[in-house]
């Protein structure tokens, strides 16, 4: 595809998900570079690569106004029409739509290397600095402090593991990015249980 097709998505994107939040255009443009970078030397179709980490939370404006209760689900849907409309190539249109719909799901379909690469590159921006400062933006005050599944630091601890990364170039970001996180959240820790 022309690089002319990829800056239209962008605009298009940037329009839909706008630039604030936890995971506003920065997010997905971070995302795109990531799938770009940890394709490097794999039998990947960038066409394809690059198109689903534009589109991959194009629904998640909608999850968020409670219209749905799975962006992925409805990126797909939505990302397909888009398509349709574009002059995408039809025959990478569904791999596209399958990488939108599991970039967020524990299976994986390692038929489809392109999957792994968004999950990858996604997983990527959960960790690290800028992962840190998402997590807490995502949650705000609501789960922050206690010590649910759903608290900040327990969400940042499972995203600290390394062995989810499995493509060489991902895990060795994955790597830097995952000793600061724990070093973060055993700083937290520390902070938080303060002794008198």
């Amino acid at each position: 595809m022309e690089k002319e097709f990829f800056e239209n998505i962008k605009k298009y994107v940037r329009e839909v998900v706008g630039e604030k939040g936890s995971h506003n255009f920065s997010h997905i443009e971070r995302v795109y570079k990531y799938s770009i970078l940890i394709s490097k030397d794999l039998d990947v179709d960038l066409d394809i690569v690059k198109t689903a980490a534009l589109l991959h939370d194009i629904a998640r404006p909608k999850e968020e106004r409670g219209e749905t209760k799975d962006h992925a689900e409805q990126g797909a849907i939505d990302a397909r029409e888009i398509l349709n409309k574009t002059g995408f190539p039809k025959e990478k249109i569904d791999i596209v739509c399958k990488c939108i719909l599991m970039h967020n799901k524990k299976k994986d379909l390692p038929e489809i290397k392109e999957v792994r690469v968004l999950k990858e590159a996604d997983g990527l921006d959960a960790v690290g600095a800028i992962g840190i400062s998402r997590e807490f933006s995502f949650n705000g005050e609501e789960y922050i402090w206690d010590n649910s599944p759903k608290s900040s630091l327990n969400i940042l601890k499972r995203n600290s593991e390394a062995d989810y990364f499995i493509l060489p170039i991902a895990k060795k970001i994955a790597e830097e990015k995952v000793k600061f996180t724990k070093l973060f959240c055993n700083q937290f820790i520390k902070e938080q249980s303060i002794t008198i």
